[in-house]
């Protein structure tokens, strides 16, 4: 389109007065040769941006694969710190069971020496009592002492025994 046709595009075309805001149509020129340049430049520009849009999703490609790999180190560096914090956890539980063990059996090693020197102290009296009453009820009467009267100890029909088996 030669510069000329295209000036005259902008030339007034009305009465003279009022201007009037806008552009006539030119009839004579060929729309499609107008716009063949802007839409070479225009399909240029979308390649363009269509390279630009393919490099940028390698790019966010490459930033997820390394964000997933990273995101995988990071769960197995946990598993790992709890699978540690459990052994230390157990570990610390077993040494504590231990301790209590060991404290249950010196507690019941220590209430077994009391009650076995408790029995050394007590048995050579008891056995005494019994071979008293063994006796007496083979005589079938009185034993001297008036401690067994007819097989029952102290001649009021009583027990010299105490609740729980302790004369005392």
């Amino acid at each position: 389109m030669r510069l000329r046709s295209f000036l005259a595009r902008f030339r007034f075309m009305g009465a003279p007065g009022a201007a009037v805001a806008a552009v006539p149509t030119d009839r004579t020129g060929d729309p499609a040769a107008e716009l063949a340049p802007v839409l070479t430049r225009l399909m240029d520009v979308q390649e363009e941006a269509a390279e630009i849009r393919a490099r940028a999703a390698e790019e966010a490609a490459a930033i997820m694969r390394r964000a997933a790999r990273r995101a995988a180190e990071m769960a197995a560096d946990a598993e790992g710190r709890a699978r540690r914090a459990r052994e230390e956890a157990m570990a610390a539980a077993l040494t504590e069971a231990r301790t209590e063990e060991a404290a249950l059996l010196a507690a019941g090693r220590s209430a077994a020496e009391r009650v076995r020197r408790r029995a050394g102290e007590r048995i050579p009296g008891l056995a005494d009592r019994v071979a008293e009453d063994a006796l007496g009820r083979l005589e079938g009467g009185r034993l001297d002492g008036g401690r067994l009267h007819g097989g029952r100890l102290d001649g009021e029909g009583g027990t010299a025994w105490a609740p729980g088996g302790s004369p005392e």
